[in-house]
């Protein structure tokens, strides 16, 4: 795998998720930043779904906020890619976790379009860094 491509794969776990809120303790979450996919407002899901997927997001987006935090990426400022790729390795553990959990509740459609909501928003991360 390519380093650009790994870093893709890293940043776009970045971008995975809509939160709600957040334990005092963590930092603010990137709920309206530029990392949020806005998954939950974005995609249709049955009630039967909803406990579940929001429980998995937010196991995510704790686990996301101790990385950026770790690693002081500030979810309001501009992407620095240094800091991003420092923290891809953990930051792609989390992705695929989330993505073998979502995986098992969504159906082909929705996991498709969850994926493509992801990959969008993981690009819109990646220009951001490029940005001036």
């Amino acid at each position: 795998m390519t380093a650009m491509k790994k870093l893709f794969v890293g940043l776009s776990l970045i971008c995975l998720v809509a939160i709600q809120a957040f334990p005092p303790a963590l930092s603010a979450g990137t709920e309206g930043t530029i990392y949020d996919s806005q998954i939950l407002t974005r995609m249709k899901f049955a009630a039967e779904q909803l406990p579940t997927i929001k429980e998995i997001l937010d196991e995510a987006e704790a686990r996301i906020v101790k990385i950026f935090a770790k690693y002081r990426i500030d979810p309001k400022a501009k992407p620095d890619f240094d800091l991003l790729r420092a923290a891809s390795l953990e930051l792609q553990e989390i992705e695929s976790w989330e993505n073998n959990q979502m995986q098992q509740i969504l159906s082909k459609s929705q996991y498709a379009d969850y994926l493509e909501i992801r990959q969008a928003t993981a690009a819109a991360v990646i220009k951001a860094t490029r940005d001036d």
